[in-house]
């Protein structure tokens, strides 16, 4: 990540962006969040460079403010149910703006170009439909419903 603690303050600490992120929703205490996200984001990185080659993409717009991050993250689920995880986060005031479609498609299209066999799946919080409404735009279809990450509402979802 380009600047790591600009995104535990921008992302983290922001409640519209950590909404469908169920370790993170009821956190207010920075420090904690930070710790959290070393931990999280750090460890779920370095893994799936290590073991995928897959890099993370951060975003700034035009004034260098972060606008999010996203990548294929090999996760607990790429073992349980194939391929890595498509993961994104965006900042709240860019919802809405297509960013994350566009961050996804790219993230597939480079995915498709360098891995063309690989299996990719994707989770998303039932609620969340500004998600739900990316991954069909981006080429997934919808698996049907898991426990993952903490909640009993999850989809799941498999790159077509």
């Amino acid at each position: 990540m380009v600047d790591f603690k600009a995104f535990v303050q921008e992302m983290l600490t922001d409640p519209r962006v950590v909404e469908h992120y169920h370790s993170y929703k009821t956190l207010t205490d920075r420090a904690a969040i930070h710790q959290l996200a070393l931990q999280d984001f750090w460890n779920h990185f370095e893994k799936s460079r290590e073991k995928c080659d897959f890099e993370v993409w951060a975003a700034r717009d035009d004034a260098s403010i972060l606008v999010g991050w996203a990548s294929l993250i090999h996760t607990e689920l790429s073992d349980r149910y194939g391929g890595p995880e498509l993961q994104y986060m965006i900042r709240s005031d860019r919802h809405g703006k297509v960013v994350a479609t566009e961050f996804a498609t790219a993230v597939m299209k480079h995915a498709r170009e360098q891995f063309p066999d690989c299996e990719i799946i994707a989770t998303v919080d039932i609620p969340n439909k500004g998600s739900i409404r990316v991954l069909d735009k981006t080429g997934f279809r919808l698996e049907g419903q898991i426990e993952a990450y903490g909640s009993t509402e999850m989809y799941l979802y498999r790159a077509i």
